[in-house]
C-alpha cells in the first residue's frame, strides 16, 4: 500500500500535466483574441512535453538498458518545456510590443544541445565497453545540470518580464490593474523555491524530493485556474503605440516609453492615445449599450468623427463597429464565468454584453475567429 502511494505521489506532475492539458484542450475554442489563442496553444504543448518527460523519467529505472540511449531526447523535452513556459509568459506580458521573434532563438538552444548530446551518445554507442557500463554515469551530470539551469534561467527571465509588465500596467491603468500579476508572481516564487530545493537535493534527501514533486502540480493548478478564470490583462488587441494629434494626424510609436515621450515632446499635444481609449472602454464599458454609436464616442472625446474613425482603424486594424464587438465578445466570456449566470444561455449573455440581437453576436464571433485564424496562419 505504501509503495502504491509512493508511485502515485511521484506521478503527480505527470497526472497534473495530463489533467491540465485536457482542460485546456476542451477550453481551446473559447479564446477571444489572437493572444489568448496563442497562449492556450503554447500551454497545451508545454503540458504535452511535461507528460512525455515525466513518463520517460518513470520508465527509466525499469528500462534503463534501453532508455539510456534516449537521454539526449529526455533532456530536450525538459529544456524545451521551459522555453514553452517562458513563451507563454511573454504572450501574457507584452512589454515589447507584439514582436516575439526573439523567442525563436530560445527554441534553437535546446535543439542545438540535442544535436551535440546526440553526437556524443552516438560515439559512446560505437564503443561497446563504454556503451554497456558508462553511458548513464557519464550523462547523469548533464541531465541534472540541464534541468537545473533551464528552470533557473527561465524563472529569472520570466520574473523580470512579469515585473516590467506590472510596472507598465500600474503606469497606464493604476495600482488596481497591477494586481492581476499576483498569481504570476506567486507562480515564479514557487519556481524559485523549486530551484533552491534542487540545489540541496544532491544527496537525494527524500523529504526535499517530495516537496519538489508537490510544487509542480501546485504550479499547474495556479496556472490553469487563473487562465480559465481569465485573470490576466493583455494590454491591447494591437501593441503599437499610436496617438492622434490636432489635425487628425495619427502617429505610430515604438513600444519604448523613452522614444514615446521623446516623440511627443516634438509633436503637437495629442488629442487621444490608444491607452486613453482602452481605459475608457475598460472602466466605463460604453459597449454594453446596444445603441452606443460613433457620435457618442466623438462627443465623449470631443473630436472629429472622421479623425476618430481613422484612429481606431489604424490603431486596432478594425472599424468602430468591429472594435465594439470585440469588447462585447470579451464581456460574454466574462459573464459566462459568473455563477449567477449559470442558468442563462449564450444568446441571453450576448444581449447582456451589448449585442442588439443573437444574430449579431454569432456573426461577430464568426468574423473574429476567422480573422484571428488568418493572422495566425499568416505568421
Amino acid at each position: 500500500m505504501v509503495e502504491l502511494f509512493n508511485n502515485i505521489y511521484i506521478s503527480l506532475p505527470m497526472i497534473s500535466s495530463l489533467t491540465c492539458g485536457m482542460l485546456f484542450s476542451i477550453a481551446y475554442g473559447q479564446e477571444l483574441t489572437r493572444a489568448e489563442h496563442k497562449a492556450k496553444k503554447i500551454l497545451i504543448i508545454y503540458f504535452a512535453f511535461m507528460i512525455l518527460s515525466w513518463f520517460y523519467a518513470q520508465l527509466y529505472p525499469v528500462y534503463e538498458d534501453q532508455l539510456k540511449y534516449f537521454i539526449p531526447m529526455g533532456c530536450f523535452l525538459l529544456q524545451a518545456s521551459q522555453v514553452f513556459l517562458y513563451h507563454f509568459i511573454c504572450i501574457l506580458t507584452p512589454v515589447k510590443g507584439a514582436n516575439l521573434h526573439h523567442i525563436k532563438f530560445q527554441y534553437i538552444i535546446p535543439l542545438l544541445l540535442l544535436l551535440v548530446s546526440g553526437i556524443f551518445m552516438g560515439s559512446f554507442v560505437g564503443i561497446q565497453q563504454l556503451s554497456d557500463d558508462v553511458i548513464s554515469t557519464f550523462f547523469m551530470p548533464y541531465v541534472y545540470a540541464s534541468a537545473f539551469f533551464s528552470v533557473l534561467i527561465y524563472t529569472i527571465a520570466g520574473s523580470i518580464r512579469i515585473y516590467r509588465y506590472k510596472k507598465k500596467l500600474i503606469r497606464n491603468y493604476g495600482v488596481e490593474k497591477g494586481r492581476v500579476t499576483r498569481w504570476m508572481e506567486l507562480w515564479m516564487s514557487l519556481r524559485g523555491l523549486f530551484t533552491i530545493l534542487s540545489v540541496f537535493n544532491g544527496a537525494w534527501n527524500i523529504n526535499i524530493l517530495w516537496v519538489m514533486i508537490l510544487l509542480i502540480p501546485v504550479q499547474h493548478i495556479i496556472i490553469v485556474y487563473n487562465m480559465l478564470a481569465r485573470n490576466y490583462m493583455i494590454l491591447s488587441f494591437n501593441e503599437n503605440h499610436t496617438v492622434m494629434i490636432s489635425g487628425g494626424d495619427i502617429i505610430s510609436m515604438a513600444s519604448s516609453n523613452e522614444r514615446y515621450q521623446a516623440h511627443l515632446e516634438i509633436s503637437t499635444s495629442p488629442i487621444l492615445s490608444k491607452e486613453e481609449l482602452e481605459q475608457y472602454y475598460e472602466k466605463s464599458k460604453p459597449y454594453l449599450n446596444a445603441a452606443f454609436k460613433m457620435n457618442d464616442l466623438v462627443e465623449h472625446f470631443e473630436t472629429n468623427r472622421t479623425y476618430l474613425s481613422g484612429f481606431i482603424n489604424k490603431t486596432f486594424g478594425v472599424n468602430f463597429s468591429q472594435y465594439n464587438n470585440l469588447w462585447r465578445l470579451k464581456e460574454v466570456e466574462y459573464l459566462r464565468q459568473k455563477t449567477e449566470n449559470e442558468d442563462k444561455n449564450q444568446e441571453e449573455l450576448a444581449l447582456m454584453a451589448g449585442f442588439s440581437n443573437p444574430r449579431s453576436y454569432w456573426r461577430a464571433k464568426k468574423s473574429a475567429e476567422e480573422n484571428y485564424k488568418k493572422e495566425d496562419y499568416g505568421n
